[in-house]
Protein backbone atom coordinates (compact mmCIF):
# COMPACT_ATOMS: atom_id res chain seq x y z
CA UNK A 1 0.00 0.00 0.00
CA UNK A 2 1.11 3.70 -1.09
CA UNK A 3 -0.58 6.45 0.62
CA UNK A 4 1.95 8.84 -0.94
CA UNK A 5 2.96 8.07 -4.94
CA UNK A 6 5.84 10.50 -5.02
CA UNK A 7 6.44 13.96 -4.15
CA UNK A 8 6.59 16.75 -6.99
CA UNK A 9 9.13 18.97 -5.17
CA UNK A 10 7.43 19.47 -1.77
CA UNK A 11 4.06 18.36 -2.69
CA UNK A 12 2.56 15.02 -1.84
CA UNK A 13 0.54 13.28 -4.25
CA UNK A 14 -1.28 10.88 -2.47
CA UNK A 15 -3.11 7.66 -4.02
CA UNK A 16 -6.69 8.33 -2.94
CA UNK A 17 -6.64 12.17 -4.02
CA UNK A 18 -5.43 10.58 -7.23
CA UNK A 19 -7.56 7.96 -7.73
CA UNK A 20 -10.65 9.75 -6.38
CA UNK A 21 -9.72 12.73 -9.65
CA UNK A 22 -9.53 9.79 -12.12
CA UNK A 23 -12.74 8.43 -11.16
CA UNK A 24 -14.31 11.61 -11.29
CA UNK A 25 -13.03 12.24 -15.12
CA UNK A 26 -14.06 8.79 -15.49
CA UNK A 27 -17.69 8.98 -14.62
CA UNK A 28 -17.73 12.85 -16.12
CA UNK A 29 -17.02 11.21 -18.92
CA UNK A 30 -19.62 8.53 -19.22
CA UNK A 31 -22.53 10.94 -18.02
CA UNK A 32 -21.37 13.46 -20.51
CA UNK A 33 -21.75 11.07 -23.31
CA UNK A 34 -25.54 9.50 -21.73
CA UNK A 35 -26.20 13.01 -21.57
CA UNK A 36 -25.67 13.54 -24.84
CA UNK A 37 -27.66 10.57 -25.67
CA UNK A 38 -30.57 11.86 -24.12
CA UNK A 39 -30.70 15.63 -25.59
CA UNK A 40 -28.69 17.11 -22.47
CA UNK A 41 -26.22 19.76 -22.79
CA UNK A 42 -23.09 17.99 -21.93
CA UNK A 43 -22.29 21.97 -20.64
CA UNK A 44 -24.60 21.53 -17.37
CA UNK A 45 -23.24 17.74 -16.33
CA UNK A 46 -19.36 18.86 -16.07
CA UNK A 47 -20.89 22.13 -14.36
CA UNK A 48 -23.10 20.04 -12.19
CA UNK A 49 -19.45 17.65 -11.51
CA UNK A 50 -17.20 20.10 -10.14
CA UNK A 51 -20.09 21.33 -7.45
CA UNK A 52 -21.12 17.94 -6.36
CA UNK A 53 -17.62 16.82 -6.09
CA UNK A 54 -17.34 19.40 -3.06
CA UNK A 55 -21.08 18.82 -1.84
CA UNK A 56 -19.99 14.92 -1.93
CA UNK A 57 -16.42 15.41 -0.04
CA UNK A 58 -18.31 17.63 2.59
CA UNK A 59 -20.98 14.96 3.20
CA UNK A 60 -18.85 11.82 3.00
CA UNK A 61 -16.61 13.12 5.72
CA UNK A 62 -19.55 14.76 8.14
CA UNK A 63 -21.26 10.99 7.59
CA UNK A 64 -18.10 8.96 8.72
CA UNK A 65 -17.92 11.48 11.93
CA UNK A 66 -21.28 11.20 13.26
CA UNK A 67 -20.66 6.86 13.10
CA UNK A 68 -17.75 7.18 14.57
CA UNK A 69 -17.72 9.94 16.99
CA UNK A 70 -15.52 7.72 19.57
CA UNK A 71 -13.01 8.08 16.67
CA UNK A 72 -12.37 11.70 16.85
CA UNK A 73 -12.93 12.24 20.63
CA UNK A 74 -9.32 12.60 22.24
CA UNK A 75 -8.71 14.34 18.73
CA UNK A 76 -11.56 16.84 18.12
CA UNK A 77 -9.82 18.71 15.06
CA UNK A 78 -8.41 15.23 13.54
CA UNK A 79 -12.51 15.23 11.98
CA UNK A 80 -11.39 17.88 9.15
CA UNK A 81 -8.68 15.41 8.46
CA UNK A 82 -10.70 14.23 5.03
CA UNK A 83 -7.74 13.64 3.03
CA UNK A 84 -6.09 10.98 4.98
CA UNK A 85 -8.97 8.91 4.88
CA UNK A 86 -12.16 7.83 6.44
CA UNK A 87 -14.79 9.40 4.37
CA UNK A 88 -18.50 7.49 3.75
CA UNK A 89 -19.44 6.86 0.27
CA UNK A 90 -23.13 6.61 1.39
CA UNK A 91 -22.50 9.36 3.22
CA UNK A 92 -21.48 10.92 -0.22
CA UNK A 93 -24.36 9.84 -1.78
CA UNK A 94 -26.88 11.04 0.35
CA UNK A 95 -25.14 14.82 0.31
CA UNK A 96 -25.09 14.51 -3.61
CA UNK A 97 -28.63 13.42 -4.36
CA UNK A 98 -29.71 16.18 -2.30
CA UNK A 99 -27.66 18.74 -3.99
CA UNK A 100 -28.56 16.61 -7.10
CA UNK A 101 -32.80 17.79 -6.67
CA UNK A 102 -31.64 21.79 -5.84
CA UNK A 103 -29.50 21.45 -8.95
CA UNK A 104 -31.90 20.45 -11.08
CA UNK A 105 -34.87 22.48 -9.67
CA UNK A 106 -32.87 25.30 -10.92
CA UNK A 107 -32.19 24.68 -14.01
CA UNK A 108 -35.57 22.87 -14.89
CA UNK A 109 -33.93 19.55 -15.56
CA UNK A 110 -36.28 15.88 -15.74
CA UNK A 111 -34.97 14.48 -12.51
CA UNK A 112 -35.32 11.08 -13.73
CA UNK A 113 -33.85 11.47 -17.09
CA UNK A 114 -30.84 13.37 -15.63
CA UNK A 115 -30.06 11.17 -12.68
CA UNK A 116 -30.19 8.14 -15.25
CA UNK A 117 -27.26 9.77 -17.16
CA UNK A 118 -25.29 10.12 -13.91
CA UNK A 119 -25.96 6.91 -12.39
CA UNK A 120 -23.46 4.85 -14.20
CA UNK A 121 -20.73 7.10 -14.38
CA UNK A 122 -21.35 7.40 -10.23
CA UNK A 123 -20.82 3.82 -9.64
CA UNK A 124 -17.76 4.09 -12.20
CA UNK A 125 -15.71 6.79 -10.23
CA UNK A 126 -16.67 4.64 -7.09
CA UNK A 127 -14.78 1.83 -8.17
CA UNK A 128 -11.82 3.96 -8.77
CA UNK A 129 -12.00 5.48 -5.72
CA UNK A 130 -11.54 2.27 -4.26
CA UNK A 131 -8.73 1.44 -5.56
CA UNK A 132 -7.09 4.71 -3.81
CA UNK A 133 -8.88 3.85 -0.49
CA UNK A 134 -6.71 0.31 -1.17
CA UNK A 135 -3.60 2.18 -1.19
CA UNK A 136 -4.35 4.46 1.11
CA UNK A 137 -5.40 1.26 3.93
CA UNK A 138 -8.54 2.75 4.95
CA UNK A 139 -11.88 0.71 4.30
CA UNK A 140 -9.88 -2.24 5.00
CA UNK A 141 -11.23 -5.58 5.80
CA UNK A 142 -11.35 -8.07 8.94
CA UNK A 143 -8.78 -10.00 9.85
CA UNK A 144 -8.44 -13.24 7.59
CA UNK A 145 -5.85 -16.39 7.60
CA UNK A 146 -6.85 -16.76 4.17
CA UNK A 147 -4.83 -16.41 0.74
CA UNK A 148 -6.17 -13.91 -0.20
CA UNK A 149 -5.13 -11.65 3.19
CA UNK A 150 -3.33 -8.53 2.53
CA UNK A 151 -1.11 -6.54 5.02
CA UNK A 152 -0.97 -3.25 5.16
CA UNK A 153 2.45 -0.83 5.68
CA UNK A 154 3.19 0.81 8.86
CA UNK A 155 0.91 4.53 8.99
CA UNK A 156 -2.11 3.08 7.06
CA UNK A 157 -5.45 3.48 9.31
CA UNK A 158 -5.46 -0.57 8.74
CA UNK A 159 -2.06 -0.93 10.29
CA UNK A 160 -2.93 1.48 13.20
CA UNK A 161 -6.16 -0.87 14.25
CA UNK A 162 -4.80 -4.63 13.29
CA UNK A 163 -1.32 -4.22 13.13
CA UNK A 164 0.36 -6.39 10.56
CA UNK A 165 -2.17 -9.08 10.49
CA UNK A 166 -3.32 -10.05 7.69
CA UNK A 167 -6.63 -8.38 6.50
CA UNK A 168 -9.59 -8.92 3.68
CA UNK A 169 -9.41 -6.31 0.59
CA UNK A 170 -12.69 -5.33 1.28
CA UNK A 171 -11.50 -1.90 -0.97
CA UNK A 172 -11.22 -4.20 -4.18
CA UNK A 173 -13.96 -6.15 -3.39
CA UNK A 174 -16.17 -3.27 -3.43
CA UNK A 175 -14.43 -2.12 -6.49
CA UNK A 176 -14.78 -5.34 -8.60
CA UNK A 177 -18.45 -5.54 -7.61
CA UNK A 178 -18.68 -1.59 -8.78
CA UNK A 179 -17.69 -2.92 -11.73
CA UNK A 180 -20.28 -5.15 -12.53
CA UNK A 181 -23.05 -2.68 -11.07
CA UNK A 182 -21.08 -0.37 -14.18
CA UNK A 183 -21.83 -3.17 -16.58
CA UNK A 184 -25.16 -4.14 -15.42
CA UNK A 185 -26.54 -0.55 -16.03
CA UNK A 186 -25.02 0.18 -19.43
CA UNK A 187 -26.71 -2.67 -20.32
CA UNK A 188 -29.94 -1.62 -18.58
CA UNK A 189 -30.23 1.97 -19.86
CA UNK A 190 -30.75 0.92 -23.72
CA UNK A 191 -33.62 -1.37 -22.48
CA UNK A 192 -35.17 0.60 -19.47
CA UNK A 193 -38.66 0.61 -18.85
CA UNK A 194 -39.08 4.01 -17.62
CA UNK A 195 -37.20 7.25 -16.43
CA UNK A 196 -35.72 6.49 -13.00
CA UNK A 197 -35.02 2.72 -13.58
CA UNK A 198 -31.42 3.17 -13.78
CA UNK A 199 -30.85 5.18 -11.25
CA UNK A 200 -33.56 3.62 -8.50
CA UNK A 201 -31.15 -0.10 -9.83
CA UNK A 202 -28.10 1.71 -8.80
CA UNK A 203 -29.52 2.15 -5.96
CA UNK A 204 -30.49 -1.39 -5.03
CA UNK A 205 -27.15 -3.06 -6.60
CA UNK A 206 -25.07 -1.19 -4.64
CA UNK A 207 -27.10 -1.20 -0.84
CA UNK A 208 -27.22 -4.98 -1.78
CA UNK A 209 -23.87 -4.59 -2.56
CA UNK A 210 -22.35 -2.54 0.41
CA UNK A 211 -24.64 -4.77 2.79
CA UNK A 212 -23.20 -8.19 1.92
CA UNK A 213 -19.28 -6.37 2.01
CA UNK A 214 -20.06 -4.79 5.44
CA UNK A 215 -19.73 -8.63 6.73
CA UNK A 216 -16.18 -8.57 6.07
CA UNK A 217 -15.19 -4.80 6.33
CA UNK A 218 -13.18 -4.29 9.87
CA UNK A 219 -13.77 -0.32 10.44
CA UNK A 220 -17.62 -0.12 10.29
CA UNK A 221 -19.71 0.76 13.64
CA UNK A 222 -21.64 -1.46 15.12
CA UNK A 223 -25.41 -1.12 15.97
CA UNK A 224 -26.32 -4.63 17.39
CA UNK A 225 -24.57 -7.77 17.95
CA UNK A 226 -24.22 -8.94 14.10
CA UNK A 227 -25.71 -5.27 11.86
CA UNK A 228 -23.19 -2.38 11.21
CA UNK A 229 -24.83 1.06 10.56
CA UNK A 230 -23.82 1.04 6.89
CA UNK A 231 -25.76 -2.47 6.90
CA UNK A 232 -28.96 -0.97 8.47
CA UNK A 233 -28.82 2.14 5.88
CA UNK A 234 -28.33 -0.01 3.05
CA UNK A 235 -31.22 -2.01 3.74
CA UNK A 236 -33.44 1.01 4.15
CA UNK A 237 -32.23 2.68 0.87
CA UNK A 238 -32.46 -0.66 -1.13
CA UNK A 239 -36.05 -1.12 0.37
CA UNK A 240 -37.22 2.35 -0.32
CA UNK A 241 -35.79 2.35 -4.03
CA UNK A 242 -37.35 -1.19 -4.59
CA UNK A 243 -40.75 0.49 -3.81
CA UNK A 244 -40.30 3.68 -5.74
CA UNK A 245 -39.64 1.39 -8.75
CA UNK A 246 -42.65 -0.74 -8.01
CA UNK A 247 -44.57 1.77 -8.22
CA UNK A 248 -43.50 3.86 -11.54
CA UNK A 249 -43.01 0.96 -13.17
CA UNK A 250 -47.09 0.01 -12.62
CA UNK A 251 -47.44 3.71 -13.39
CA UNK A 252 -45.79 3.37 -16.90
CA UNK A 253 -48.03 0.06 -17.43
CA UNK A 254 -51.16 1.92 -16.85
CA UNK A 255 -50.11 5.12 -19.17
CA UNK A 256 -49.32 2.34 -22.05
Amino acid sequence: MHPILFHIGGLEVRAWGLMVALGILAGSLVAARLAKREGLDQELIYDYVIYVVIVGILGARLWEVIFSLSNYSADPASALKFWVGGLSIQGAVASGLLFTIWFIRKHKIDFWRFADCLAPGLILGQAIGRIGCFLNGDAYGIPTQSWIGVIYKPGTPAFENYGPLPLVPAELFEGAGDLIIFGILLYLFRHRPYKGFITLMYFVLYSLLRFTLEFWRGDSLLLADTLKAAQVSSLVVAAAAVIIAVVKLRASGSKG
